[in-house]
């Protein structure tokens, strides 16, 4: 590659030139390269796509099959120097662009995130992010009735983090939904081997999220009935939870959606119920067979009786529809007891137990769990 007019009109200004051929793979970069944080100036494409993060690559490849180039990027340079650069350019040939880099804006501390961003890629694509499970009890029993499936990372070196550390940087990189299919076809295998090992896993049903984004995709319908008709799951055992906010979003695409699931036997759970009321007029038109009341309803009601009085409402709503009631966040005796007298069915939260790990799960799941609980009220 040799220099052109316009790189050598930019390196007169001071200004730092950009300019890569995708064709032979190389990447120039004329004037104050040091600036930031390159050395050497010229660099294969793959080696200047390795100075970004994630998210950052695969926006500038998805650039490049246009014609002009108007990106905010993070860029690491020499000694893992970060700051943000607006990458300005036009297509000048087949695989060629030219164009200009200036700062956007100085950004400190931000090397580790890019390092956590591509130890997050990698982790999933490589299987280390995982269901755990949740157990869900029957208030009237005592007993396990079921889990809610929960992403977890487990990441060598690290150990086993939680949604809260990494779900919000797995959106910003477009992983959500990647890890969405992961945990519920986890889900969906496990408890298929449960049945089949134990004869206590015969009532047991498990659940797993799914984003509306997913909901009206055209295949996911398809796939998720395949992936639970695959683990050989009779009729209700495995249960979508869908979130009231996420519905309404798309309420007639997410509303065809769960017909189907509902007619091909997945049951379908009403996420976070509580959050908003925009569905509450419609909720006798969606095919749902479980509502989960919010956990910030469930905390709130020993301090604060219209929190009471919104989860008695709901408690007896969803009972006038036929459905079944769960309710999050159960945290002591006293809550649980008062969700039993309101003619609430089923209870999660840390009363009971956190997520646990398959195994830890199949164990609860076989008696590990046995005379743990008692009846509310008992």
């Amino acid at each position: 590659m040799t220099e052109t007019g316009y790189e050598a009109g930019v390196r007169a200004a001071g200004a730092l030139a950009f300019a890569c051929d995708l064709v032979a793979g190389r990447v120039r970069l004329t004037g104050d390269a040091a600036a930031f944080g390159f050395d050497p100036a010229e660099m294969d494409w793959q080696g200047f796509l390795d100075r970004l993060g994630p998210a950052d690559q695969s926006r500038l490849a998805a650039a490049v099959d246009g014609d002009t180039l108007d990106l905010r990027i993070r860029l690491i340079g020499a000694g893992n120097r970060l700051a943000y650069v607006r990458l300005l350019g036009r297509r000048v040939g087949d695989g060629q662009f030219e164009g200009l880099m200036t700062p956007a804006g100085a950004t400190r501390d931000l090397a580790g995130r890019i390092g956590e961003e591509h130890a997050l890629a990698k982790g999933v694509a490589a299987g280390e992010v995982m269901a755990w499970y949740q157990p869900i009890i029957a208030l009237d029993t005592g007993r396990l009735a079921g889990f809610e499936a929960l992403a977890r990372w487990d990441r060598p070196g690290v150990g086993i983090l939680s949604p809260d550390d990494f779900l919000d940087m797995a959106d910003e990189l477009d992983l959500l939904n990647r890890i969405s299919t992961t945990v519920r076809g986890h889900a969906a295998a496990d408890l298929s081997s449960w049945r089949v090992a134990h004869g206590a896993a015969a009532d047991i049903f498990i659940s797993a999220n799914a984003t509306v984004s997913e909901l009206v995709d055209p295949a996911f319908v398809t796939d998720l009935l395949d992936c639970v008709g695959a683990a050989k799951l009779p009729a209700g055992a495995f249960k979508l939870e869908i979130a009231e906010t996420e519905i309404m979003q798309d309420p007639d695409m997410a509303a065809a959606a769960m017909q189907r699931l509902a007619q091909g036997g997945v049951s379908l759970a009403l996420d976070d119920f509580g959050t908003g009321y925009s569905s509450l007029a419609r909720l006798d038109m969606l095919p749902f067979d479980v509502v989960k009341i919010d956990r910030y309803f469930v905390r709130a009601m020993a301090g604060d009786e219209a929190a009471g009085t919104v989860v008695k409402s709901v408690i007896q709503l969803a009972t006038h529809f036929g459905m079944k009631v769960v309710a999050e966040g159960v945290e002591n005796v006293a809550a649980a007891e008062r969700l039993a007298a309101m003619g609430c069915q089923y209870a999660q939260g840390y009363r009971y137990a956190g997520a646990l790990s398959p195994d830890a799960a199949e164990q609860a799941l076989i008696g590990g769990m046995e005379g743990r609980f008692r009846p509310a009220g008992a």
